[in-house]
């Protein structure tokens, strides 16, 4: 019986990975390369990880999931108003590991978008974590946010602004829940009082005191910290109480903390501390704090978490951009972070796949599509500030996907010649030169209108931009609020289209919009239903659509800063474009190594394409249908044939 192994690397653009391994730095991805096939694959309209992995794991439309988007529209409510479209029960798609349960076979799922709570429960399925963590949601698993605790110096107090607002209803998904909306916690330095059990030679600088608030509780944690100098050497002790004794750690600048355990109402959680910055003598802070993982509950079934946290160690989840954009890190620490999270999925696989029976493995890795997002203006001469840092950012990209090159060995090591292994991905990645305020555009179109407050007023609206390039009419038939009838929608299309068609770059004097696609596009693409958007525009590569209005700066362009914005994007990009497209590597033993498809193939066509090599059933509801690779000119092996 032929077994699947399944790494997911989101947001992989296949001309990065190409250039890298063609650089030599890449091993165990060029062995990979030799050793399978290749298939270049069109993802989902929009290209974006939520309806991305779950159509890859179910070979299903986001039409036909009902999951169109990481933010889905939630009906009887007005258009901003939205779900988490990574969660389980949302989805209407049966996915591959729930194919080899219902026929008694061993699977694992390890971080999965969109698979958690789990729909289906077996002793002989194992899941581990996939509640969030993606797209700079907050995991569900989290007790503390990551934070930065300072003093010293100013303080940003306003969040970094990227492409996407909060819409109303996703808040609590949203990374805002650590201490203010910029993510830093701003503590007071006072002279140190009544310590005690210092050893000698301990100099006291000054003290402070760090919070901690676990997820849906009043009550804060307090620890007590003590900045002082031994022999010379400036310290960070931090304690439970003021008594060397209780001391949780004692940290130099730069070092990191072993894990430290802690309690919430809901169950143990661990986090680690990175001392970033220490000057005693002018009393100047900068303390990291990572997230805050639970111990316990995250996996099906939950025995497993007691096993991973002995064997492995807590859950090092958190690797999102919120925290280097808001300046909490830098980017040594970000790739540090990056390190720490690819070696618990490395040593979580080498426990389970290693040791527990599996004929299907489904694991997610996002740090390439985040770091992408951080760097991706030092790929492309076409930034304007490409070569801002460029060299920094160039390394950081290439230590980062020498990670995803470890990954990729630690595999290899696990899957047998026989067994299938495919590295898949989502979707692409290209430069984001310029944001596009749509809901701006909107409102000076007269689409849109806003109150005095400068929120939305729904009485005077007819349409509303949804990230990324989403069109949502003000229906009546939506929420009771809505002003559009039906019989009008048609022809709001058609004002709409136009102008995004008419809508050019001031700066370059170009058209930016290179698609608008109604309702028949949209279904030819898989976007259908009752979370189906009315409209979808693609921009030109270097463009992506932002969706929070502006009420300070009359421009409907603005350009990207790297290391404060995203400077990389996908969800923009027309599907079939190389900048949203992605790639299918599969070594299987019919397989010739080497052996490149002769044209894109659809995302639908993968799930019941591994089903096959498994010899087990498509999943219930599959769009697509298996891949004939005679057809894609992949070479078939002799002895296969």
């Amino acid at each position: 019986m032929s077994k699947l192994f399944l790494l997911g690397i989101d947001g992989l653009p296949p001309a990065t990975l190409r250039r890298f391994v063609e650089e030599g730095i890449l091993p165990n991805c060029a062995k990979l390369f030799a050793d399978a096939a290749s298939l270049d694959v069109i993802p989902t309209l929009p290209a974006l990880t939520s309806p991305g992995w779950q159509t890859i794991a179910s070979g299903a439309h986001p039409g036909t999931l009902g999951v169109s988007n990481i933010l889905l529209p939630t009906l009887g409510r007005a258009p901003d108003h939205i779900r988490n479209g990574f969660d389980r029960t949302l989805s209407r798609g049966e996915y591959l590991w729930e194919v080899l349960a219902a026929e008694g076979e061993p699977a694992i799922v390890m971080k999965y978008p969109g698979s958690w709570p789990p729909k289906v429960e077996a002793d002989h399925l194992i899941q581990v974590d996939g509640a969030g963590g993606y797209a700079d949601i907050t995991c569900s698993f989290e007790e503390v946010s990551s934070t930065c605790y300072a003093c010293g110096f100013e303080i940003p107090t306003s969040q970094a602004q990227g492409c996407c607002s909060v819409p109303h209803g996703y808040d609590d998904h949203w990374r805002v829940d650590s201490a203010t909306a910029s993510g830093w916690s701003p503590v007071v330095a006072r002279d140190p009082l009544n310590w005690t059990g210092l050893p000698g030679g301990t100099t006291p600088g000054f003290e402070t005191v760090l919070t901690l608030t676990p997820a849906g509780q009043r009550r804060r944690r307090l620890l007590h910290a003590l900045a002082h100098t031994v022999d010379g050497q400036s310290r960070l002790l931090v304690s439970t109480t003021k008594d060397h004794g209780d001391r949780i750690t004692e940290l130099a600048v730069g070092q990191w903390s072993d894990w430290i355990h802690d309690e919430s109402g809901r169950g143990g959680y661990a986090y680690r501390l990175k001392l970033l910055e220490l000057d005693v003598e002018r009393r100047v802070l900068r303390l990291y704090r990572s997230e805050g993982h639970r111990t316990s509950g995250f996996t099906r079934p939950a025995r497993f978490a007691d096993e991973l946290l002995h064997e492995v160690g807590p859950v090092a989840e958190w690797t999102g951009t919120f925290d280097f954009m808001n300046g909490l890190i830098d980017l040594d620490t970000q790739l540090e972070i990056y390190d720490q999270h690819t070696r618990w999925v490395e040593e979580t696989l080498r426990q389970l796949a290693g040791r527990q029976p599996w004929r299907g493995a489904f694991v997610h890795w996002h740090v390439v599509e985040y770091a992408h997002h951080i760097a991706g203006a030092a790929l492309d001469p076409d930034h304007p500030r490409h070569d801002l840092d460029q060299e920094r950012y160039l390394s950081f990209l290439r230590d980062t996907y020498r990670l995803l090159d470890r990954l990729v060995g630690t595999v290899a090591e696990l899957v047998d010649v026989d067994d299938t292994l495919a590295l898949v991905s989502d979707h692409g990645h290209d430069t984001v030169h310029s944001l596009f305020f749509i809901n701006d555009f909107l409102r000076e179109r007269g689409f849109l209108a806003t109150g005095p407050d400068d929120t939305i007023d729904w009485s005077r609206t007819r349409a509303y931009g949804l990230f990324p390039g989403l069109i949502l009419a003000n229906t009546t038939s939506r929420w009771s609020g809505g002003i559009v009838a039906e019989e009008d929608v048609e022809s709001l299309r058609q004002e709409i289209s136009a102008a995004l068609r008419a809508l050019v770059d001031p700066r370059t004097g170009r058209p930016v919009v290179s698609a608008v696609l109604g309702p028949t596009e949209l279904r030819a693409y898989g976007q259908h239903g009752e979370t189906a958007p009315d409209l979808f525009f693609a921009m030109d590569k270097g463009y992506e659509p932002a969706t929070r209005l502006r009420h300070d700066a009359p421009a409907l362009f603005e350009l990207t800063i790297p290391g404060a914005e995203l400077t990389s994007g996908h969800g923009s990009f027309h599907p079939t474009s190389a900048s949203a497209a992605t790639l299918a590597l599969i070594r299987n033993p019919a397989l010739r190594g080497g052996s490149v498809g002769r044209y894109p193939v659809s995302m639908v066509d993968l799930a019941p394409t591994f089903a096959a090599l498994m010899g087990v059933r498509s999943p219930q509801g599959c769009d697509g249908r298996p891949l004939d690779f005679d057809a894609c000119g992949l070479t078939i092996k002799e002895s296969a044939e």
